[in-house]
This record gives structure tokens, sequence and C-alpha cells, in this order.
């Protein structure tokens, strides 16, 4: 098993709670509206009226907290890009694929990409270590993996790096890609071009990590 060190870069963290406030903010008001005040407080109308939309606040409320639900299963990897979320296109997903797929030959690194479409309450650090350890993202015994979590609804990127990518941290190169690189486009909301972006810049920078030809495993000997 590989060893990971880890960067991780909110981008709108409350988002998620920001949609349950849009939720909440109409049923709120229209349940203020609907308090009965001392002439009306003895009306069945009024009373009822007010505790339909309480019902209904409680019923959301019961909701959302079920989707905040941890998933205990591990995600299932679908090969190089792993698009929970369909934000890829086929031709897309094929030519990034295609790319990865090549990289590995010529590096022996593995680069991964997981978008999905909510964490459902679990944190981006806790999916993504969860999900590299499961995938055993790298060559067995080299820990060359780089996995890259992407969470649409929460605005999260993680790059989780194994062993043989620590100086990833030490030397800046993940908060760069992910700051620089990924995050504008994302705000623009031109995730594809900002996710082709960012894999390259991180299989360009893993260049520097040069596996001998001799020791390499055969999936990535010419």
């Amino acid at each position: 098993m590989n060893v990971y060190e880890t960067v991780e870069v909110e981008g709108a963290g409350s988002q998620m709670i920001w949609q349950a406030m849009q939720v909440w903010l109409p049923i709120l008001r229209k349940g203020l509206q609907l308090l009965p005040n001392k002439a009306e407080i003895l009306k069945p109308g009024s009373i009822i009226r007010f505790a339909t939309v309480l019902l209904l606040g409680l019923f959301l409320l019961l909701s959302a907290a079920g989707c905040k639900k941890k998933p205990s299963e591990t995600l299932a990897r679908d090969g190089w890009i792993t698009d929970y979320a369909g934000i890829l296109s086929q031709a897309d997903e094929s030519r990034m694929s295609a790319a990865l797929e090549a990289y590995e030959k010529e590096t022996c690194h593995h680069v991964l990409v997981l978008i999905i479409q909510s964490l459902a309450g679990e944190t981006i650090k806790e999916l993504s270590q969860r999900t590299a350890k499961a995938w055993d993202i790298g060559q067995e015994g080299f820990g060359n993996g780089i996995l890259l979590t992407i969470a649409m609804q929460e605005g999260s990127i993680r790059l989780e790096t194994a062993s043989a990518f620590d100086w990833f941290l030490e030397k800046g190169i993940s908060d760069r890609v992910l700051n620089e690189v990924m995050i504008p486009h994302f705000k623009q909301e031109r995730f594809v071009y900002g996710i082709e972006q960012g894999v390259a810049e991180i299989m360009q920078a893993a260049r520097l990590k040069v596996i001998p030809r001799d020791h390499r495993p055969d999936v990535c000997r010419k």
C-alpha cells in the first residue's frame, strides 16, 4: 500500500449550506406570514395553515439530514477518468483517457481523475484518501500515483499524491495547479477546459520523477 501526501483547495465551500438556506427562506417567510395574531389565533383555518407550513419545513429538514449520510461503499473506478457527475462528454473523456494511458506507458506514472456531483456529507479529504487507498494509485512498490478529486456541488478540489510525489507539496506545485490553473476556469464554469489544463500541468510536473527503464514494470516498458 502506498503512503499519501495531500493538498486541498476549497472553492465555494459553503455552497451546500447556501442552497439549503435558499430552500428554507421562503418557507420561513411564509410561516411568519401565516403566524396567527391574537385576533385570529382561535380561527381553525389559520392554525391549520400554519401547522401545514411547519410540517413541510420539518419534512425538508429530515430529508436534508438524510442526504448528508456518509457513503459507506467505495466508488468504483471507471478507467482513467471516473465521472459520476456527467461533466465530460464521451469525446472529452476518451481524449483525456487516451492521453493519460499514453502518459503511463511513457513515464510509468498513474494520474487518475474522480468527479462527483456531491460529497453527501463526507469531507473531500475523507473521500479522496479513502478512494486513493481503495484504488491503490500508482505502480505497486513505486508510490507514483496521483488522484485528482473534484466535488461539483461543494466546489472543492483535492489533489492526492502517493509517496513518490510528496515534493508536489514542498515545491508548491499542487497549490499552483489548483489555484492558478484549474480554479480560475471553474469560476467561469469552464469545467472541461479547467480539468484538461490541470491534468496537463500535473503530468508535466510529474515528469521530473524519472523511473529508470530497467526498473520499470512491464506495463510501461518500451
